[in-house]
């Protein structure tokens, strides 16, 4: 957002009478980098300037519309209820989802996330426009083409926690050598009894002598200040220097992954510094296994892709995580050359009784077997349910069935009782 088109906005919406109730709306026109770069910036510019029609046309004459920076717009327009507010969004979401671009391939739709805010006469309108663009986040973390609606108390649906102290408190614990990566063994269930072959390790910090995971909300507000970095980098060192440190153990195992933030995977510059690492640690090739979510790489579909393939080069594999939590086609999995996929462990808890559940979880199985790769089904902790997935044929399982996560001292005991 550029300093003169904010304020100018804001300076149109103090000036505008909102009586009695009015709906603000921050839309953001998703992808709009990769029109420019499939169609064309003369494309791109098409789009931006179909946008702007449409919303000047949809406000009337008494609403106020504008583009604040790149891909993001604001509309603000009289509504006689607050209830009108989420009809109106539907409304606006579903006009502009019938806009299309002009690509080699043929026409596509264009894909919006829109935020909703509900003010009155006297509001703060900075205040209202900054919460218009949190619910607006808070609808890309829905899916595509959603729309989410801050409440009237100040705080966004599903909005996830954000307080500034968590940084503070993070950086301390980092800096006292507080906080660490725990692995949680994934088990290997295709054949005979389950056997250890790969971990996750996860972020966990020291209280008084008890390993825990860090406040609820850290991560989330690291990524709400951009700050995401520190801790990408916190661990993929710290996981370099315990695969250098244990090359005996890594012998016996398949792989050991960490998770990678999707601010981090676009980061041009901490990427190459990573890969720079990778490959100076020397480690075997696939030993390595970094995860991403599903959400983060379709949001960056070209740039996830390119970054999986380099890093690939280099020996090391990629598991999408949290499969089928969003919004994603089955399509994107030919174009993401991922090793593995974790299925979200929402489907895999109903899937000893629920016929649907299984069914999705077969779906999603014989998808990624059928593009190459390897699946893993997270949160097991019943019997019942890993009789389900071996049914089923899945790899992989992960869950309290088998280990909570433990220290990297128990696990490394663990693989030694393997042999």
């Amino acid at each position: 957002m550029t300093p003169s088109s904010h304020d100018t906005l804001i300076e149109r919406l103090r000036a505008w009478s909102c009586e009695p109730c009015a709906a603000l709306f921050v839309i953001d026109i998703r992808h709009l980098r990769s029109v420019n770069r499939i169609a064309g910036a003369a494309e791109g510019d098409a789009v931006i300037a179909q946008v702007e029609q449409l919303l000047h046309e949809w406000i009337g004459k008494h609403g106020i519309a504008g583009r604040l920076w790149s891909n993001e717009f604001v509309a603000a327009r009289i509504i006689d209820h607050p209830q009108m507010a989420i009809d109106d969004a539907i409304d606006l979401r579903d006009r502009l989802t019938a806009l299309r671009f002009r690509a080699p391939l043929g026409e596509s739709p264009v894909s919006v996330s829109i935020g909703v805010r509900v003010v009155r006469p006297g509001i703060n309108w900075i205040e209202a426009l900054s919460e218009a663009g949190e619910a607006c986040e808070q609808s890309k973390h829905l899916g595509l083409n959603q729309v989410a609606l801050h409440n009237a108390s100040g705080t966004a649906l599903r909005k996830p926690p954000v307080n500034a102290g968590d940084v503070t408190q993070f950086r301390k614990l980092m800096a006292a050598g507080r906080l660490s990566l725990h692995p949680q063994p994934i088990m290997d269930i295709r054949r005979g009894e389950p056997r250890l072959r790969k971990a996750e390790f996860l972020l966990r910090m020291e209280k008084k002598g008890v390993f825990m995971p860090v406040p609820a909300g850290t991560i989330e507000t690291l990524e709400y200040f951009g700050l995401i970095n520190e801790l990408d980098r916190f661990s993929t060192q710290f996981i370099l220097d315990w695969l250098a440190d244990n090359r005996g153990a890594l012998g016996r195992l398949q792989s050991v992954s960490i998770n990678l933030s999707a601010r981090s995977i676009v980061d041009g510059r901490f990427m190459d510094e990573l890969l720079r690492d990778v490959k100076n640690a020397g480690l075997p090739p696939g030993k390595l296994c970094f995860e991403i979510t599903e959400t983060a790489a379709i949001e960056n579909l070209d740039i996830a892709a390119d970054v999986i393939r380099t890093f690939r080069a280099a020996g090391v594999s990629f598991s999408l995580d949290d499969f089928g939590s969003g919004l994603c086609s089955f399509g994107y999995l030919q174009r993401l050359p991922v090793d593995e996929v974790k299925i979200d462990g929402c489907f895999i808890k109903e899937v000893a009784q629920s016929g649907a559940s299984q069914e999705i979880v077969r779906a999603i199985h014989q998808v990624a077997h059928a593009t190459g790769k390897r699946t893993v089904a997270e949160f097991v902790d019943d019997p019942r349910k890993l009789a389900a997935l071996r049914e089923i044929g899945v790899d992989y399982a992960q869950g309290w069935l088998f280990y909570p996560t433990v220290t990297p001292e128990k696990f490394l005991e663990l693989v030694a009782a393997q042999e």
